[in-house]
C-alpha cells in the first residue's frame, strides 16, 4: 500500500478481520515502522506527490519520481523474489506503483484496493479550470497505477462506471478503521483543521477571526496554544476523540478523513490542494451530496467559515440520510476473492503434479 495514514488505515481495517489469512506487506515510508512489529514487510521506495504552498509543485514531484523509477528494475526484482520464496495465493494492491509488475511477471492475480481508480473508471466532472489537474492526475495513472485488471474501488460517491473494456471495476462503499465504529459523536463547539502540508497559512488567519476553538492537526510536531487556536501534533486516536466532539471538519480533501467525519455525522468544508485532481473531486462530491462544502481559494476569510456554518444542521441531516459504512461489504468482498483465487491455484497447482 500507499504510505500515507489513509492507506495503512484501510489496510489494518481490512487484514484485522480476516485472521484465518497470512500476509507479508510491501510498502515504504512509514509503513515499515507501523505495521513492522505485526507483520513481514518488505521495505520499498514510495512515489509520493510534493506541495509548496497549498499546491502540488510540479519540478519537485517529477523530480521525486525520476528518482524512483531508477529503482525500478532492482525493487521489481525484490518483489518478485518474495513472491517466488512466499508462494503467496494472491497480490492485493492499494496504489503502490512495483507490486503489479512484479506480480504479472511472477504469474500472480494481483487486484486493486483503493479510493483512486475512481478517476480513472468512472464518469467524472472536469471544470474548466481543473482541465489540467485532471490530465495529470489521468497520466498519473496511465503511467503508475492502471496495471491491474480488478479493481475495488471503495469510495463515498459513486458516479456512473465507464465501460471499461477487459477490465473488471466494482465500486463499494468506504472502509473505516475500527476506532472509527467504536466512538460516540457528540455535537460540541469547537472546529477541528486537519492539513495534510503545513504551508497553507491563511485558512489560520481566518480561523482566528472564528467566535469558537479551533483545533489544528498537521501544522506543528508538538502541542502550543495561540489564542482560540490549540495545535497538536497529528495521534490517530488523539485525532478521531477531537473529530468525535467537533461542530465540523475543516480538511484538504483526503478521501480517508474525510469518511471518518462523515462517520462521525460531522459536516466537512474542504479546501483541496491545487493541482491534486483527486482532492477536488472528492470535496466536489461533499458538496453534491450536502455533506458540506469547498472553496479553492488560497486566501479564505472567516465570511467564509461563517455562511458554510448556517448550514450545519442541513448538513447533518444529510450525512445521517445517505452515508454508508462499507466496512463489512469490502471484507466480504475481499475474502471471497481471495478464497476464489485460492481455490484456482489449489486446482492448478493439482493439474501441475498429474503433469510431473
Amino acid at each position: 500500500m500507499g504510505n500515507t495514514h489513509g492507506h495503512v488505515a484501510r489496510t489494518l481495517a481490512i487484514v484485522s478481520r480476516l485472521p484465518e489469512h497470512e500476509f507479508f506487506f510491501v510498502g515504504g515510508g512509514r509503513v515499515p515502522e507501523l505495521l513492522g512489529k505485526k507483520f513481514p514487510v518488505l521495505e520499498v521506495p514510495v512515489k509520493r506527490t510534493i506541495h509548496k504552498n497549498q499546491r502540488v509543485s510540479i519540478p519537485a514531484t517529477i523530480g521525486h519520481i525520476v528518482r524512483c523509477i531508477t529503482k525500478f528494475p532492482s525493487t521489481r526484482r525484490r518483489i518478485f523474489n518474495l513472491i517466488d520464496e512466499w508462494q503467496p495465493d494472491i497480490a492485493i494492491c492499494d496504489r503502490e506503483i512495483f507490486l503489479p509488475h512484479a506480480a504479472r511477471a511472477a504469474g500472480l492475480e494481483c487486484i486493486s484496493l483503493d479510493h483512486s481508480h475512481v478517476l480513472h473508471a468512472c464518469q467524472n466532472p472536469v471544470p474548466r479550470g481543473q482541465r489540467l489537474s485532471w490530465a495529470l492526475a489521468r497520466l498519473e495513472d496511465a503511467l503508475f497505477f492502471n496495471f491491474t485488471r480488478h479493481n475495488l474501488i471503495v469510495s463515498f460517491f459513486h458516479p456512473e462506471l465507464k465501460d471499461s473494456g477487459k477490465s473488471v471495476n466494482e465500486l463499494l462503499p468506504p472502509v473505516l478503521r475500527p476506532e472509527v465504529r467504536q466512538v460516540h459523536p457528540t455535537n460540541g463547539e469547537h472546529v477541528l483543521i486537519y492539513q495534510t502540508s503545513p504551508t497553507f497559512g491563511a485558512l489560520l488567519d481566518a480561523a482566528r477571526q472564528l467566535k469558537r476553538n479551533i483545533i489544528v492537526y498537521g501544522f506543528r510536531n508538538k502541542q502550543a496554544v495561540e489564542g482560540n487556536i490549540t495545535f497538536k501534533p497529528f495521534h490517530p486516536v488523539f485525532i478521531l476523540e477531537d473529530l468525535a466532539t467537533c461542530a465540523y471538519a475543516v480538511v484538504n480533501g483526503g478521501h480517508n478523513l474525510i469518511c471518518e467525519a462523515l462517520a462521525c455525522g460531522k459536516p466537512v468544508l474542504c479546501f483541496p490542494i491545487t493541482g491534486q485532481f483527486e482532492q477536488f473531486l472528492n470535496a466536489w462530491h461533499v458538496r453534491e451530496m450536502g455533506y458540506g462544502d469547498f472553496s479553492t481559494s488560497r486566501q479564505p476569510s472567516a465570511a467564509l467559515f461563517v455562511q458554510f456554518e448556517k448550514r450545519l444542521d442541513e448538513f447533518r441531516q444529510n450525512i445521517l440520510a445517505k452515508f454508508v459504512d462499507g466496512t463489512d461489504a469490502v471484507i466480504a468482498r475481499v475474502r471471497e476473492l481471495i478464497c476464489a483465487q485460492a481455490a484456482r491455484s489449489q486446482i492448478g497447482s493439482r493439474k501441475a503434479k498429474l503433469r510431473t
